[in-house]
Parts: structure tokens; C-alpha cells; sequence
């Protein structure tokens, strides 16, 4: 069972994304988040195989949480950012921190759950050892 976060402070948008995962019976989705700083105190609570993560976000962004949470939090999960970002730097930038999947919105409905099992393969084959000691949430979050 491959465990996912969803986070995107649309709301309407996040009961999309567990529409599409719910066609699947291997995935389940085990936690939401409305912006950066609940998605980094999600994942390190709930360590999730896979965190769908939105870039434009209030309190802060996608890219900022993601690196907390490979860095920090929940080094093991697989990030797909799922985003309307369309901009080559921004891209780069999402998948210079190791990425699984850089998704666009208008094409989530085909792309997810493909992206999502390249991701799982890719964990599978390459298990990720932190690099850093693993902190508790209020502590990382006094230093954002």
C-alpha cells in the first residue's frame, strides 16, 4: 500500500487528486495539507511513501517545504509536485531537489498515477538514507 500526502491549498483541487488515487486500491491517501509549513508537519508525523506537493502555497511555498521535508523531516518519501507552474526555472528547481515527477495540473488526470508508480519503483530500487538526523516538527519550524 503506498501511503500519499496530499498538499494544495485549493481544497477543491486536493478532493480531485483523492478522487484520482482513490481509482487505485494500492494507494491510499493517509493526510491533507493546506500550505508549506502543515505539509512539513505532516510528513514528519505521518512519513508518506509519496508527498503531492503544490508550489504556489501561502506561509510557505512548495519548493521551501519540499526541501524541509528531504532534508529534515521525512527524507524517505518520494515528492511529485503537482503545480500550474509552467516556468522552465521554477521546473529546475523543483527537480533539483531530487523530484520524482513535476506535474502540471491540466495534465494530472493522465499523468498522476503513472508518476506515482515510477516514483515507487524508483524507491524501491534505491532506498534513500538520510543525510541528516531526522528533528521534530516545532524544532524545524523555529527556524523558518
Amino acid at each position: 500500500m503506498t501511503r500519499i500526502l496530499i498538499v494544495d491549498d485549493f481544497q477543491p483541487f486536493r478532493s480531485t487528486l483523492r478522487s484520482i488515487l482513490e481509482r487505485d486500491s494500492s494507494l491510499r491517501v493517509i493526510g491533507e495539507a493546506c500550505d508549506g509549513m502543515e505539509a512539513i508537519e505532516k510528513a514528519a508525523t505521518l512519513r508518506p511513501d509519496v508527498v503531492l506537493l503544490d508550489i504556489g502555497m501561502p506561509r510557505l511555498n512548495g519548493i521551501e517545504a519540499a526541501k524541509a521535508i528531504r532534508q529534515k523531516m521525512s527524507p524517505e518519501s518520494e515528492i511529485i509536485f503537482v503545480t500550474q507552474e509552467d516556468d522552465s526555472d521554477i521546473r529546475s528547481s523543483a527537480l533539483g531537489l531530487g523530484a520524482a515527477a513535476y506535474l502540471l495540473k491540466s495534465t494530472v488526470g493522465s499523468e498522476l498515477l503513472p508518476n506515482i508508480g515510477r516514483a515507487m519503483l524508483h524507491r524501491q530500487s534505491q532506498p534513500h538514507q538520510p543525510e541528516f538526523p531526522l528533528l521534530e516538527p516545532a524544532i524545524l519550524l523555529q527556524g523558518l
